[in-house]
């Protein structure tokens, strides 16, 4: 049986204990997070003036690269399927583009600083998750002005539209220490670089809020002279690890991503009976 628990939760970091459950399938579901959730993120940048010191490329480049707030966007704006060729067309109809407006001009003195919040945006529901993010900065006779289009697309189409920075799995390790072989030497404290061991009454223990940190590196198994440290793993039972860009919340991530990926399992089932492979 299925069984989740939340080792860690952060705002932009969520640790599971999964039980219960293959690794193929855990894989599927990292990889479905990680290439088919969709996010919005722009993707087209038009200039009307650029008399910065930069290019148009660059500044269109960090524009990008921004991550941009899409929970409720999944349900507003077409799927990037039926909007990515509308765009090369230079078609940015409504129902697939997101825009925002840039209008900033250097000062009289000094220098003007201009952020990610410096942009207008169409709808509210799409905004930069950082509004601090530093784009470029003008001086006195500079001045940028641009109107960008974002639409949703998917992490297999181009990072920036990965609503995870980081996406890994592993093993739930399993440690034995025979108290009867242990000196208390201390090299497996030495050797482990997750600090997961220490002594307790002259004898090496585990750390428990520090064994899911365990790398499986088998240093601790390899120093210890005494043989006294068995380093396994427990079978059908992992740790899967996601650190989030802001762009969705880890709640819609994983409901998207299972959602996908049981519509893909669905319509491989529907081709096999239509082939006549299975009934």
């Amino acid at each position: 049986m299925l069984n989740i628990e939340v080792v860690e939760k952060t705002p932009l970091s969520l640790k599971l204990l999964v039980k219960g459950v293959s690794l193929h399938t855990l894989n599927s579901i990292r990889r479905a997070i990680m290439s088919e959730v969709p996010t919005m993120s722009i993707d087209y940048v038009v200039f009307i003036e650029n008399s910065s010191v930069f290019y148009d490329e660059y500044i269109a480049h960090r524009l990008g690269l921004l991550p941009l707030t899409s929970d409720y966007a999944l349900e507003k704006y077409k799927p990037p399927e039926e909007c990515a060729e509308a765009g090369e067309k230079g078609v940015f109809s409504a129902d697939c583009y997101a825009k925002f407006d840039l209008d900033v001009e250097g000062p009289e003195n000094g220098v003007l600083t201009v952020y990610a919040g410096s942009l207008i945006p169409s709808d509210p529901d799409v905004v930069p998750v950082y509004p601090k993010t530093l784009l470029f900065k003008l001086i006195k006779g500079q001045r940028v002005k641009l109107e960008a289009f974002a639409r949703l697309g998917r992490g297999r189409e181009h990072a920036k539209w990965s609503p995870v920075s980081v996406a890994t799995h592993k093993y739930i390790p399993s440690i034995k220490i025979d108290p009867s072989k242990c000196t208390g030497c201390g090299k497996c404290i030495d050797a482990c670089p997750r600090e997961v061991f220490e002594l307790t009454g002259g004898k090496a223990t585990l750390k428990r809020d520090k064994i899911y940190d365990c790398i499986l590196c088998n240093l601790c198994e390899q120093v210890c002279e005494q043989n006294a440290i068995k380093v396994l793993h427990v079978e059908g039972e992992y740790i899967l690890y996601l650190e989030f860009t802001g762009a969705l919340s880890p709640v819609k991530t994983l409901v998207e991503a299972s959602n996908i990926l049981l519509k893909k399992l669905n319509e491989l089932e529907e081709k096999l009976r239509n082939l006549g492979v299975i009934q």
